[in-house]
């Protein structure tokens, strides 16, 4: 895995906009999978019995896809639609833990 980032993210969701989220973020992982060459896996997962629970696993090739995905404008985008709907995320990179603002996307 040298170069490579990898990160687990735990989303709780708000119930009353599990679909919504839902929608947006298998919307989001394929995009991003698509249109960012550095983006190597982008899974999403719901957990077995709290399907407003939900996991991430990301990886990205190397530092500099890594910051493209940080502060492109989809994740910009994404974040914007979806930020309201979400009481918890935690951000998770080898082993620690990170801030999400260091993920705020752009509007550019």
């Amino acid at each position: 895995m040298s170069g490579e980032f990898a990160f687990y993210v735990d989303v709780q969701v708000l119930p009353e906009h599990r679909e919504a989220f839902d929608r947006h973020m298998v919307k989001h992982s394929r995009r991003t999978l698509a249109d960012e060459e550095g983006c190597l896996v982008f899974e999403v997962y719901t957990h077995r019995h709290d399907h407003n629970r939900y996991a991430l696993y990301e990886v990205y090739a190397d530092e500099a896809a890594l910051k493209e995905h940080q502060y492109s404008n989809r994740l910009w985008k994404f974040r914007q639609a979806t930020d309201h709907m979400i009481s918890e995320r935690t951000i998770y990179t080898l082993g620690a833990r990170e801030d999400v603002e260091n993920f705020p996307g752009s509007e550019t």
